[in-house]
């Protein structure tokens, strides 16, 4: 006598539908798991709000991290010693931090920051219509990468951006960096292009091109004497190639809610964020960030007339070439 697969309590447990994957559910369950992503994605991840429940708002408080940057941060080069290594490996509290971090890394759907570029372009925030207060500002993270000027030897961003005010593009890929040119590019911002040139010792433009796939930044590499075609010889060290280094958690305290999206910040002589804006620019956010890089040239001015009444060098006036 042949015993029923439903009498067996494993066998029941995997005949039920909680039980399969997606690929072994029914018809009826496929049609409700399987081709609808967001409900897959909600099941991993449910803390996660639905695209169309996002609304754009206006960027209110300040973003950055909270501690100076220094040369040498964020290589992505482990500094540990074997010994040291060692010891991480058997201790069991640094193996449930990596844990969370691999769950938070396969909850998150592959296509997501695709998918987000459907509502608003792209867009995650808008940009402040005035900047940052200096001392409620944090501060931007320091990178290392490759420059055109020097693309053999690894160059830190914190080195270029002290004693400078700085306008820095953020941007992984093609489309993100033609977004940051509607901030930046002279047919769109004529006005931020002619104090650029007027300011050419304090102003400055910095561009970051985070590409963390190897075969990626492989193919951006064997085009960089193209890359340096386009740009004067002076700029070549203010471009940079970051291929690791940068974390999650640094990407979401800048807020880089997409990388798919090209970011701006303008950034002082402390390495302070003091304003930032996402995706496409438009009028008003053209605007801020004029306003905005002529606050802080009226305030580095201001600092280096105080500094000769009182006979103290001003570290903003005396930047690099």
């Amino acid at each position: 006598m042949s015993t029923a697969p439903s009498s067996l309590p494993f066998l029941r447990a995997f005949h039920s539908p909680r039980y399969r994957c997606i690929s072994c559910l029914p018809s009826a369950q496929y049609h409700r798991f399987g081709r609808n992503v967001w409900t897959a994605a909600k099941i991993l991840n449910p803390e996660e709000p639905k695209p169309d429940d996002q609304s754009l708002k206006p960027l209110s408080r300040p973003i950055g991290v909270p501690y100076p940057p220094k040369p040498g941060e964020n290589s992505g080069i482990d500094p540990r010693s074997w010994q040291e290594k060692r010891d991480d490996l058997f201790n069991y509290d640094k193996h449930l931090v990596r844990r969370s971090e691999l769950t938070k890394q396969v909850a998150k759907p592959y296509f997501r920051d695709w998918s987000r570029t459907k509502h608003h372009q792209g867009k995650t925030f808008i940009a402040p219509s005035r900047i940052f207060r200096a001392e409620k500002s944090l501060y931007f993270p320091n990178m290392v990468g490759s420059t055109l000027a020097s693309p053999k030897t690894p160059s830190d961003t914190t080195s270029v951006l002290r004693d400078r005010i700085s306008i820095v593009s953020v941007y992984s890929g093609r489309w993100a960096e033609m977004q940051t040119q509607t901030f930046l590019n002279p047919q769109s911002n004529a006005a931020l292009s002619n104090m650029i040139e007027q300011q050419p010792r304090l102003l400055q433009r910095v561009e970051i091109n985070i590409e963390q796939d190897w075969m990626k930044a492989l193919i951006i590499r064997t085009f960089m004497a193209g890359i340096r075609k386009q740009r004067r010889e002076e700029d070549w060290k203010r471009y940079f190639l970051v291929t690791k280094g940068v974390t999650d958690e640094m990407k979401e305290a800048i807020g880089m809610g997409n990388v798919r999206v090209g970011y701006v910040y303008l950034v002082d002589w402390d390495c302070r964020i003091r304003w930032a804006g996402s995706a496409n620019a438009d009028e008003g956010e053209k605007e801020g960030l004029v306003a905005g890089a002529k606050r802080l040239v009226e305030a580095s001015n201001r600092e280096r007339e105080e500094g000769k009444a009182t006979g103290k060098k001003n570290t903003v006036s005396s930047a690099r070439r």
